[in-house]
């Protein structure tokens, strides 16, 4: 029985959220975080997260074609 899986939608959504924090603490002016300490962590997490969802989306293509 094959399942159709959708993008990680829980995922995407603590993307857009921690993505939107990391934005708004960045000063483009110096080119600095607000709060470095939290925002290392919004970082980390950020890259983690994408890491994730890109690498569901190359499974589920290649799932695909076989």
């Amino acid at each position: 029985m094959n399942t159709k899986r959708g993008i990680n939608f829980f995922a995407l959504i603590i993307l857009i959220v921690i993505g939107s924090k990391l934005y708004k603490h960045f000063d483009f002016k110096e080119l600095k975080f607000e709060k470095p300490g939290i925002d290392t962590l919004y970082l980390i997490t950020f890259v983690l997260l994408l890491f994730v969802v890109i690498r569901d989306l190359i499974n589920r293509k290649h799932k695909k074609q076989d």
